[in-house]
Order: structure tokens, then sequence, then C-alpha cells
């Protein structure tokens, strides 16, 4: 088992790049524990990384390090005798030259003071990363900026750098040049700038895989902290460039449920265009747990598939399923309200007396129970502010559907 080290040791390098650590130990047996995320960046490449890292609520970041140090999984991490971590794996302080060594940032930020002065709370980032941030190199934390993407074909990346020629040091905003883009598996090079320029619009919409790298021509220290191991990047639909009231629930939808577009080639989401049964079969068997599958013969439809696990599930019978009609509202809560209580692990009891709603009469009967657990639960209000008005027969827009199920999960 590879244990935490200490070892005796005093490195004016160290007090820079991590500060003096007062080693917390962690919460006794009757703390609740939390998750936060943990990532060591190398010189290379991602030494570790964990998005849901389990250690005792009011830890602090140095606790956490000692925890990673006692793990079989992780390399090991060894921390001198006045707090500071000198190595990670084989990678050791001052390997190359000037102030390189380990830095920490936690949510985003730097830290101010000792690792054991920052106390983590569920869901916290914490980065450690291999750099020289005090000399010749510097590093720069990119940002990305999609707001020119499909006007101009550009992404920018910029940094906010502290700028230590003045006193008290300022901020400023600088482009990311010369860095190597890896997006969507195609690479590019930044320019003076901070700008990439991409030739090709086509399929680049969506979740994309994103990373940024930069090295020091003499030292080979990386200059630029790359993003998280799997990091994708939320480009916006080519339709989809305005703020609209449904952006938040398509972008969660994209991301949870494998929301797809309807015509990749030119990056359409189409988010007011009604849903078919096809594309909501799809939806509802992701959400189910079903694995998506891929059709056995070329002559099969796409949604062979999932059709066939939302007829054995009783969520639609094939006499009703019309793989282009439209869906209403109506339809939608009852087949998303049967896909609900099959996964068994939500609460479906609640009911709402919905019988007063203005168009009660024109809900059918066998989808009056599932909008009264609908209202209930929230994801429906309602479409007036004076009375409860259901409106059933509205056919479902795929941005519709989208809401509906950011409102429930």
């Amino acid at each position: 088992m590879m244990k935490l080290k200490r070892i005796t040791a005093f490195l004016i390098v160290a007090m820079m790049l991590a500060g003096m650590t007062a080693m917390a130990a962690p919460g006794d047996g009757g703390d609740p524990a939390i998750k936060v995320s943990l990532r060591i960046e190398g010189i290379s490449e991602a030494m570790y990384y964990c998005a849901g890292f389990e250690i005792a609520a009011g830890a602090s970041i140095a606790d956490l390090m000692e925890a990673l140090g006692s793990l079989d999984d992780a390399p090991e991490v060894v921390i001198n005798d006045s707090g500071y971590t000198a190595k990670i794996g084989e990678l050791e302080e001052g390997a190359y030259g000037g102030w390189s060594g380990w830095s920490f940032r936690y949510n985003g930020e730097e830290l101010t003071s000792g690792m054991g002065d920052y106390f983590l709370s569920d869901g916290d980032e914490v980065v450690c990363y291999y750099g020289d941030p005090w000399g010749g190199p510097g590093m720069q934390y990119p940002i990305v900026d999609l707001s020119d993407m499909f006007t101009g074909s550009k992404v920018r990346f910029t940094s906010l750098d502290n700028d230590f020629s003045t006193n008290p040091p300022t901020e400023t905003e600088n482009p990311v040049a010369g860095a190597t883009v890896t997006l969507h598996g195609v690479t590019y090079i930044t320019d003076s700038n901070g700008e990439i320029t991409i030739a090709d619009m086509k399929g680049i919409s969506g979740f994309c895989t994103l990373q940024v790298e930069r090295y020091d021509e003499e030292s080979g220290v990386p200059t630029v902290l790359r993003f998280a191991p799997g990091y994708a990047l939320y480009v916006p639909f080519a339709d989809m460039v305005s703020k609209m009231w449904y952006d938040e629930a398509v972008m969660y939808c994209v991301s949870e449920w494998d929301f797809q577009g309807t015509d990749t080639g030119q990056n359409l989401f189409e988010p007011e265009r009604e849903m078919n049964m096809a594309e909501l079969v799809r939806v509802l068997a992701l959400i189910a747990g079903a694995e998506p599958g891929a059709p056995l013969f070329p002559d099969d439809p796409w949604f062979k598939h999932e059709l066939e696990w939302a007829i054995d599930y009783g969520i639609i019978s094939a006499e009703d399923f019309h793989a282009n009609a439209f869906v209403t509202k109506e339809m939608y809560l009852h087949m998303f309200y049967l896909t609900i209580s099959r996964t068994g692990e939500n609460d479906m009891t609640d009911r709402a007396d919905i019988s007063g709603a203005v168009d009660y009469d024109e809900i059918k009967e066998e989808y009056r129970d599932a909008i009264s657990w609908a209202v209930a639960s929230g994801i429906v209000s309602g479409t007036s502010d004076t009375a409860l008005v259901i409106d059933p027969a509205q056919e479902f827009t795929r941005a519709m559907v989208c809401q509906l199920l950011y409102n429930y999960y």
C-alpha cells in the first residue's frame, strides 16, 4: 500500500507554492461524509482524478491529501515537516528548475494561505497541479469564450492573470496564445489573440471534448492548467445562440440524457419543433436505464431497440405508436409517469386535485392520474396565472420536454 510520507525539509519555493499547512485531523467518526472533486495534474497528464472523493465533513485540503496518500490506487504523496507538498508520485518540486513545484486551486481560486486553512464542503473542487507560477513561464488558467463561434467560427481563450510588477499586484485579462487546443478530436493552435478558427462547423454542437495544453520551450513545464480528463464543453446548437427560456433545460438534457440534435450537419436542435414519438421513446428508455442499442439490420428503424423496450414495459402499445406522430402534453406526462414508476427509485404517491381545472373534461380519463401526479410533483403548474389550465392536447415541443425533465430532476 502506498502511504503518505513526511520528510524534514524547508524550501522557500514550497512556501510560495502552497503556503504553511496546519495538518488538521478529519472529523470524528460521527461526522457525515461529503464528496469533493480532486484532480492532480502532472507534467503531461492527470496523475489522479476523482469526481466524488469521499471524506469526512469538516476536513481540510491538508486532510484530503493525507487521505489520498493512503490509497492503493493513488500516487504517493510526500509532505515535508513544514506542511508543504514536496512530491507526488515521482514528480518532486524543483525538478524543472526555477520555482517549479506543486500548487493548489480551490474552487477555481489560488490558495492564499496553507492547505490546512481551507475546509471542504460537499461539491468543492480541488486541483493540485505541477507548474511554475512564480517563475518566467508563469501559469494561465483558460476561460473559454464562444460568443463568436457561429458568427465568425472562432473560439477565444483568455486568462485572468496576476501582474506582480505593480504594488499591490493587479489582475489583467490576457489571451492564452500559442496553446494547443483539441476540440472534438481536431487540434488547433491559438493565435496571438488566444483564438482558434474552426474551418468546418459540422457536428460541433452539444457537448464536445476539449483540452488545452502549452509547455515552456526551455524547461518543458506546463504553462496552462489543463481541463479535467473527459472535460466536455457545451457548444450551443446553431439555432440556439440567442438566450432563451429553455437554454439551461436543453443543456441539461443534452448532458444527462443524451438528447440529440435533429441535423448534425447543420448543428440544429429545433427546440420549438414538436417532439415525435420515436424521439420520445428513445429519451424515456435512457431515463429508465435501458442500454442504447443499434439496429441489427440496415432496414431497421433507428429507434427499434428503444421501441421494443417501451412496448415490453407497457410505456406504449404497438398499436398506439406512430413514429412521426407528435406527442401531446397529456400523452407525454402519462408516458413519463409510467417510466419513472418503472425505475422504482421515486415516491410516486403524491396527487393533486385537478378536478377544478378549467379544461378537466378535456383530459382523457386514462391520463388523469399521471397529470394529477405531475401537478403534485411541481413539474406542471398549469398555463394560466388565475386558474388551473392543463391544456392536455397541446403538442409538446422538444424544448417543453427538456424543461419538464429539468423541472423534475
